[in-house]
């Protein structure tokens, strides 16, 4: 009996200890050092038993590091039946888009919708590779496509080289405009849907569409 009682707690403890750095079906992994967010938007509601916030962080997470702080957050609030998470980058406009989710419905489940670090630097590396001419800049842009782009000249002719975080690519030949805010690029084919971009003064490139309207920018980057 003494054995039988001695095996059950030792099963107990196995198990306790092998889930202690989990949360659901997530391992955790710690956050990195100097981590910081902001919570820019706190849509909690008891009425419909539920807690929803929205934060800005300044770097990417892996999916153990999201499961870290979605459970800080969720001790953090009072307990609903539901708690969802959205997590937007430092510069991606809140409402136009989601880098990723952790929401507890009532489970934690995570969704890493734009780019991880990794397939960032996978992407810089492909979108580099093999870029036989005159390159004016690269730029990453994360609020729609999550992807990498390069203009570069060759022979007298201007291509956007764009990266995607699947590790896809396409190429684009453009025509050019110098306007009063930096240089204005139209795909020489006709694009899609009439988009254009702006390589503004700052070094960012500015995509528009159709209607002029400035619906996203990449950043610079080396």
């Amino acid at each position: 009996m003494k054995n039988l009682i001695f095996t059950i707690f030792t099963t107990l403890f196995l198990l306790v200890s092998c889930d202690g750095g989990k949360i659901g079906k997530y391992q955790k992994e710690p956050l990195p050092d100097n981590f910081s967010y902001n919570i820019i938007e706190d849509k909690s509601s008891d009425a419909l038993e539920k807690n929803q916030l929205t934060l800005e962080i300044k770097q990417k997470l892996t999916e153990g590091q999201i499961a870290t702080l979605a459970e800080e957050l969720l001790k953090s609030k009072n307990n609903q039946r539901r708690f969802y998470i959205f997590y937007i980058l430092s510069g991606m406009k809140n409402g136009s888009s989601t880098w990723a989710t952790s929401h507890f419905d009532p489970e934690l489940d995570i969704q890493i919708i734009g780019s991880t670090s990794k397939e960032d630097e996978n992407s810089n590396k492909i979108s580099s590779e093999q870029i036989d001419g005159e390159v004016i800049g690269k730029w990453i842009e994360e609020q729609y496509t999550s992807s990498n782009y390069i203009i570069y000249i060759k022979e007298n002719r201007t291509f956007l080289k764009s990266t995607f975080k699947n590790g896809q690519t396409s190429e684009e030949e453009l025509t050019d405009l110098k306007v009063q805010n930096g240089v204005k690029y139209f795909y020489k084919e006709g694009g899609f849907n009439g988009e254009y971009f702006i390589l503004n003064l700052s070094g960012d490139l500015e995509f528009y569409n159709s209607e002029n309207k400035n619906f996203t920018s990449a950043s610079k980057t080396k």
